[in-house]
């Protein structure tokens, strides 16, 4: 049976687990910067719309942080694990 495939996926498995903090830091400023981005190009001035922005922007922010601790736990998961089984 040839598992070329399955072994390719999982080399592309073990590149993203070994770079999981960087990528979930920089998709998470990236989100920021795209929302940040559509804030400014909003010209609305209304109070209402102003406050649902600042709004968004805590949720963004919120994702964004989720984002990047997730990675940096897989990460320290896997350094614990290489600790642990060497």
């Amino acid at each position: 049976m040839n598992y070329g495939t399955l072994n390719t996926l999982n080399g592309i498995l073990k590149n993203l687990q070994a770079d999981a903090a960087t990528l979930g830091l920089t998709v998470a400023g990236l989100m920021i910067v795209v929302y940040v981005i559509m804030v400014m190009i909003t010209d609305d001035t209304n109070v209402a719309a102003h406050h649902k922005r600042w709004e968004n922007l805590r949720k963004v922010f919120l994702c964004a942080a989720l984002i990047a601790a997730a990675g940096a736990i897989i990460t320290f998961g896997q350094q614990l694990g290489q600790g642990l089984h060497p």
